[in-house]
């Protein structure tokens, strides 16, 4: 074949010159880690695809991994460490060397560590994740006990939920009889099982999909419960209503693995179908039918969201009403249920414990000042190992219990927090700000 035609198709071979290197996508999470096969040639990447052999994505990717040419090359990508020269918030940079990048960030932070203490320092990691082990123990180690993460508004609040009623379940729906799939929508954000959900569904799998929106995921389902955001709690208990009423829960799961069945039997009765409906919008027909058909297709596993559900005040209770079904049906930890799996290393489960708690915490908490919000959110701070980052601008303001004087941080996209401007507004009373990011 014409050497020109191998090489505007991008053909690897001894005639193009053009090398299959093997890699990993880290610009999401550490959960999947997405195999690449990339293509080089003359050491420049011409090409990306995703690893067939990779036991996460399976040769697919989504749009940001398939993209990853494009940000490599970006002409906006930064090249060189910047300092401000100008006011903050103006712009106006100079490119520095990583010598004196490194030197001014590890001597302003030492300053500002002498001078007010360890306390007064922020270190906040956004995206994306697979060094966050490393820099929360740089947190620690320095002294600070102020390791934020963008999980504040995240998936935290998901596995407090999870926490509160037990050990975070995985749902093992490759072996279920039905998926009940609450506000995810995989063929989007999670593309690598998409292809593993429909060849479960050629199998047999029955899927119901609570989503306020008709979502890919919907259209491959047998029910679509098309709740009002917010009222996710309010739509679980009245599945329970159901499920406890017509007599269909695991009664002997629940009389050895529960407690306080009784009193939230009693609870569930004020949440009768009818009364569902009209707090959620869901019609009462399909709340008894989405319960029936979880409730006796066992075993049938649950696939959480990582925030949609929970980015409402009542948001963590939401999913412990979700979660809740789980043990009453029977279906925890049992195969094509949902799995007992604790993470053994940065969200990741690997089957076995580690001494992870004790390489990212070399001091005691009580060896430390109170993380940022823990006096505000107690079970916060009971439950998730970092401080409260949506408290920052609320402790920089009052300075209490101490004052806030510096922050290094990773990826940090301010429009995250609620009011965006007022927190933008609280930096420009830091004495010191270092971002690192890819683009500007």
């Amino acid at each position: 074949m014409n050497c020109d035609r191998l090489l505007q198709g991008k053909i690897p071979g001894f005639e193009t010159g053009i090398e299959i290197k093997k890699s990993i996508c880290t610009i999401c999470d550490p959960m999947t880690q997405c195999g690449l096969n990339v293509y080089v040639k003359d050491g420049e990447i011409v090409k990306v695809e995703g690893s067939k052999e990779h036991p996460a994505n399976e040769g697919t990717l989504c749009a940001k991994g398939a993209a990853t040419r494009q940000y490599v090359y970006s002409q906006d990508r930064l090249r060189t460490p910047l300092k401000r020269v100008g006011p903050r918030g103006s712009g106006k940079f100079e490119p520095i060397s990583w010598d004196e990048a490194l030197d001014t960030i590890a001597g302003r932070l030492n300053q500002i560590k002498g001078e007010v203490g360890p306390e007064s320092v922020v270190f906040y990691s956004g995206y994306s994740k697979w060094y966050r082990t490393f820099l929360q123990r740089l947190t620690h180690v320095f002294g600070s006990p102020n390791y934020l993460t963008e999980s504040s508004t995240c998936h935290n609040a998901t596995h407090m939920a999870m926490r509160l009623n037990g050990t975070p379940g995985t749902p093992d729906f490759m072996n279920s009889q039905c998926l009940l799939v609450w506000s995810a929508n995989p063929f989007h954000s999670r593309t690598c099982i998409s292809r593993q959900i429909l060849t479960a569904k050629e199998k047999g799998l029955k899927i119901i999909t609570v989503d306020p929106r008709y979502t890919p995921m919907v259209a491959h389902s047998d029910l679509h419960l098309p709740v009002k955001p917010g009222t996710d709690g309010a739509l679980a208990l009245s599945m329970a209503n159901v499920i406890i009423n017509e007599g269909l829960y695991d009664e002997d799961f629940v009389k050895k693995h529960t407690f306080g069945f009784e009193e939230y039997r009693e609870y569930v009765q004020q949440f009768a179908p009818d009364r569902g409906g009209k707090l959620t919008g869901v019609p009462a027909d399909k709340i008894r039918a989405a319960a029936y058909l979880y409730a006796i297709s066992k075993p049938s596993s649950i696939m959480p969201s990582a925030s949609p559900v929970v980015h409402h005040t009542n948001g963590v209770q939401n999913y412990r009403a979700i979660f809740a079904l789980m043990a009453l049906t029977g279906n925890y930890d049992i195969y094509g249920g949902n799995i007992a799996d604790p993470p053994s290393f940065l969200y990741m489960a690997g089957g076995f414990k580690s001494r992870y708690e004790e390489f990212v915490h070399p001091h005691r908490w009580e060896e430390m000042a109170p993380r940022i919000g823990q006096d505000r959110f107690p079970v916060w701070a009971e439950l998730v190992d970092e401080g409260q980052a949506m408290h920052l601008p609320v402790q920089i303001e009052s300075q209490k219990p101490y004052p806030i004087k510096a922050m290094l941080s990773f990826g940090l996209n301010y429009r995250m927090w609620p009011d965006n401007a007022a927190f933008l507004e609280s930096l420009q009373k830091l004495d010191f700000i270092a971002n690192v990011d890819i683009f500007m």
